[in-house]
């Protein structure tokens, strides 16, 4: 199954996230390797990212999110298939 995930960002914390950008970019690579990440999509602005990720469940994909660097600024809209 596979899974499309809605994320925004509020345009004022880019720059408080920035040190965290390289950590981010390193485990969506990992990610890519490992096949539990098949796309991102990032905006022009990049205040909005797009997500294709395999899973199970809804959970599953959730949880995969929560390991993201930056999840804590991440606005996420409930995964859908």
């Amino acid at each position: 199954m596979r899974w499309m995930v809605s994320i925004k960002f509020d345009s004022e914390q880019l720059t408080s996230v920035a040190p965290l950008v390289p950590k981010e970019q390193e485990h969506v690579k990992e990610l890519v390797g490992k096949k539990a990440l098949e796309a991102i999509y990032i905006s022009n602005e990049r205040f909005a990212v797009w997500l294709v990720m395999p899973g199970n469940s809804q959970d599953q994909v959730e949880q995969a999110l929560k390991a993201f660097p930056l999840y804590p600024y991440m606005q996420c809209q409930e995964p859908h298939s």
